[in-house]
C-alpha cells in the first residue's frame, strides 16, 4: 500500500463516480490506457479487484466500494490540510481572504473595508462572493478567513453577529396591475410567484419567508432562480416578482418598479452577518474583527 499517492487515489474515485473509462480519463485530463495502469497497480497493491469490466459496463466490487470510502477520506483531509498551509501562508503574508454575499457588499462591507485600509494602508483583501451554504463550507476549510452572510453561520472558531436588517420590498414588472400603487399589500403575494435562491444557498430566510407566508394563510408559488440568471430580466420577462432588501438599488431597472410592502411581517427582513474568527493569532483579522464590532456598537 505504501506504493500508493493521491494520485492513485483519485484515478479509483473518478472512475467509481464515471463507472466509464473513457469519462473518467477524460476528467483526470488523460487517455484511457494510463488509466488502465494506475489501476491495475492500485488493484495489485491492494490485493483484489475494485472494479468489474466487461465490454458494456464497469462496476465496484464491494472491496472496491469500502475502498472508495477511504479514498474520498484520505482526498478530503489531503485538501484540507492544504488549504490550511494556505490560509497560513496567506496570512503570514499579511492577507485577509473575506467570503460575502451579495447584499453585504451592497450594505456593511465596502465601509468596513475602508475602515481597515484607514488603519492598515498595506492591507491585502481578496473577496469571494458566495451564497450562505458555500460560505460556511469555505470558512469551515480555511478557503476564506472571515464572512458576511445573509444568515447566522454555526461553526467552530467562529461567532455571528447581526450587523445590518432592512424591511424586503418587492420589484415588480413596471406592467404588472398592482404597479400603479405606491406599495402592495402583503397579502396580495398569494397570487404572485416569488423569484427566489434555491433553499440550499440561503436556507435560514428561504424558511423564514415561507413560513410567514403559510402563517399569513398562504403558500406562494416559487420560482427558483439559477446562479446565472438575471433576477431583474426574470421579473422584466413575467417570470415573477422579486424581493429585495430595501434601498440596496438606488437605479431601478427600467420596465421595473419596487414597491414597500404593507403589512409585511417583521421577519420579511433581509440580513447582514458578521462570521468572525475567535481567538485568531492574526493582528489584521483581529483588527477587522474589532472594526466590525466597533462598527456594530459592541
Amino acid at each position: 500500500m505504501d506504493q500508493l499517492d493521491l494520485h492513485h487515489l483519485r484515478a479509483v474515485v473518478t472512475l467509481a463516480e464515471e463507472l466509464n473509462f473513457g469519462r473518467a480519463a477524460a476528467r483526470l485530463h488523460m487517455s484511457q490506457p494510463p488509466l488502465s495502469r494506475i489501476i491495475g497497480e492500485v488493484e495489485r497493491a491492494v490485493g483484489a479487484r475494485l472494479f468489474e469490466r466487461t465490454t458494456r459496463r464497469v462496476t465496484l466490487t464491494a472491496v472496491g466500494e469500502a475502498f472508495v470510502v477511504e479514498a474520498r477520506a484520505v482526498l478530503a483531509r489531503a485538501a484540507l490540510a492544504m488549504e490550511s498551509v494556505r490560509a497560513a501562508v496567506r496570512r503570514q503574508a499579511g492577507k485577509v481572504s473575506i467570503g460575502y454575499t451579495w447584499f453585504a457588499f451592497q450594505s456593511v462591507l465596502p465601509q468596513l473595508l475602508g475602515r481597515l485600509r484607514e488603519r492598515d494602508h498595506d492591507v491585502s483583501v481578496d473577496l469571494v462572493e458566495l451564497g450562505s451554504e458555500a460560505l460556511a463550507e469555505a470558512l469551515a476549510c480555511g478557503h476564506v478567513d472571515l464572512g458576511f452572510a445573509g444568515e447566522p453561520i454555526e461553526l467552530a472558531g467562529f461567532e455571528s453577529v447581526l450587523l445590518h436588517e432592512v424591511p424586503l420590498h418587492v420589484t415588480l414588472n413596471a406592467g404588472h396591475p398592482l404597479a400603479t400603487g405606491d406599495r402592495m399589500g402583503f397579502d396580495a403575494l398569494a397570487g404572485e410567484t416569488l423569484i427566489l435562491h434555491p433553499r440550499h444557498e440561503h436556507p435560514r430566510f428561504y424558511d423564514r419567508l415561507l413560513d410567514a407566508c403559510q402563517d399569513a394563510g398562504f403558500t406562494p408559488k416559487v420560482y427558483h432562480r439559477e446562479a446565472r440568471q438575471n433576477c431583474a430580466a426574470l421579473v422584466a420577462t413575467g417570470q415573477g416578482v422579486l424581493l429585495t432588501p430595501a434601498g440596496s438599488s438606488p437605479v431601478i431597472p427600467t420596465g421595473l418598479c419596487c414597491l414597500p410592502l404593507e403589512g409585511a411581517p417583521a421577519v420579511f427582513r433581509a440580513e447582514v452577518w458578521g462570521v468572525l474568527p475567535v481567538g485568531s493569532d492574526s493582528q489584521r483579522l483581529q483588527a477587522l474583527r474589532e472594526i466590525v464590532l466597533t462598527g456594530h456598537g459592541s
